[in-house]
């Protein structure tokens, strides 16, 4: 079309050129006028071929969006695994203390804010994934399968709570509550700003920190709440797009500041991580007639990276590992405490691209690992783990894949060995979230 429609318009042009040829020189600017024509003409059809492709592109994420995305597996098969891995120890008496009823509205508080903040920049008119009909059915419809599914196994499971106040612990309904308003809100405005859905985790990690502190939960009760509030969010999205089709939705855009983060991922993925896991290894601190026995740890920090080439870097890692730990090899019911352990290390990482969008690396760290002190007693005989801070080395291995939400997610597996008898041998499992520089 575009040539037929540029040989009408030249062909007449260059007929009376031929003929004046006869009579007169050709006239400069007339040819720069027709050269002009020919670019303009040229230009907007790229420009229409770009158009064309974007829109294919938009439309990809689109269904890509609409699709059901299997996040939460994971969380899911770590308290199932934890379920059956940690029985024994969760069975095994001990007194928790009783924490005031204050702090359940405050950990109700904390899972709450990404759902708050996804509501007030609703009524701020900041443009989000869904219309406000959309968003509303996507959000009671989460909700409802989340505590009908949280309601259904407390009442299946019947399971103790560490301070034994009721049979309600088995899943966590915080947790739950905390990691659908999680998901809620990088589903909604998570294209905004990696900070947006990294942040609504952190405080959902927190809540999961939170319900173990204050003695209410186990941690299979944490994982299995965080996997049911994510699978019920995603859930509750994919069948909302069957109901609601395309309308009511913004499709997503091609921007490029995507690109951008493309290319720094594949050259220098300088950035901080937000990563939460689980810490497990040596559980066992022995004293002369009892062993104290720590269950699965849950772990959380952060890893700040400098790339110095697109291979190399050096990175800060952080981590806070909260244990629950009982007394074996006594008759007596000793009292049960906790335990946190902190991890400083500076690390030395290579890391290389598998494709456009996932990396794999490596990593050695050395550091310190600091033990909080916990005490145990049964009335009459206490056993006390003291503070201490010793220096640790360790290894690691992670992978990653750029997001199209702004951020890059990924596992990361490491070993940390500490030179003390307490605990020195231990693994950490994580998830991360990467927001890239």
């Amino acid at each position: 079309m575009f040539r037929r429609i540029t040989l009408s318009i030249l062909f007449p042009l260059c007929s009376l050129s031929a003929l004046n040829a006869q009579t007169a020189p050709l006239d400069s600017a007339y040819l720069a006028e027709i050269d002009s024509i020919i670019q303009e003409y040229e230009a907007r059809r790229r420009m229409e071929q770009v158009e064309q492709v974007v829109k294919q592109h938009e439309q990809l994420r689109l269904k890509k969006e609409m699709s059901f995305t299997p996040q939460g597996a994971l969380p899911l098969a770590r308290g199932l695994i934890l379920t059956w891995s940690d029985r024994k120890f969760v069975n095994h008496s001990a007194i928790f203390e009783k924490k005031s009823d204050l702090y359940t509205w405050a950990d109700y508080g904390i899972g709450s804010m990404p759902l708050a903040a996804n509501w007030i920049m609703k009524a701020a008119g900041v443009k989000s994934r869904s219309k406000l009909e959309r968003m509303l059915t996507a959000n009671v419809m989460a909700f409802g399968i989340s505590v009908g599914m949280t309601e259904g196994l407390k009442h299946a499971v019947k399971e103790t709570r560490p301070d034994n106040t009721d049979t309600r612990s088995f899943p966590s309904g915080h947790t739950s509550f905390a990691f659908v308003s999680a998901s809620i809100l990088s589903r909604e405005y998570g294209y905004l700003s990696p900070w947006i859905t990294v942040g609504g985790y952190i405080a959902a990690t927190g809540t999961q920190f939170m319900r173990m502190r204050h003695n209410r939960h186990w941690m299979n009760d944490l994982y299995m709440g965080a996997g049911i509030g994510m699978v019920s969010t995603n859930l509750a999205y994919f069948l909302t797009d069957r109901i609601w089709g395309e309308k009511a939705i913004n499709t997503p855009e091609v921007r490029r500041k995507d690109v951008m983060r493309l290319m720094r991922f594949n050259a220098q993925p300088t950035g901080i991580s937000f990563v939460s896991g689980t810490e497990i290894g040596n559980r066992n601190i022995h004293f002369d007639n009892a062993t104290v026995k720590a269950g699965a740890a849950i772990s959380a920090g952060f890893d700040l990276s400098f790339y110095t080439s697109s291979y190399f870097a050096v990175e800060l890692m952080t981590r806070i590992a909260n244990t629950q730990m009982k007394v074996y090899g006594t008759d007596h019911t000793f009292s049960g405490d906790q335990l946190s352990i902190y991890h400083f290390d500076l690390s030395a990482k290579l890391s290389t691209p598998v494709d456009l969008s996932q990396r794999l690396g490596a990593r050695i760290f050395a550091g310190t690992r600091t033990l909080s002190g916990a005490n145990f007693t049964d009335g009459v005989t206490t056993y006390s783990i003291p503070n201490e801070t010793k220096f640790e080395l360790g290894l690691g291995i992670n992978y990653y894949c750029l997001d199209t939400d702004n951020y890059a997610w990924g596992l990361t597996c490491d070993y940390f060995h500490t030179f003390s008898h307490c605990m020195p041998n231990r693994y950490s499992i994580s998830s991360v979230w990467k927001i890239i520089f």
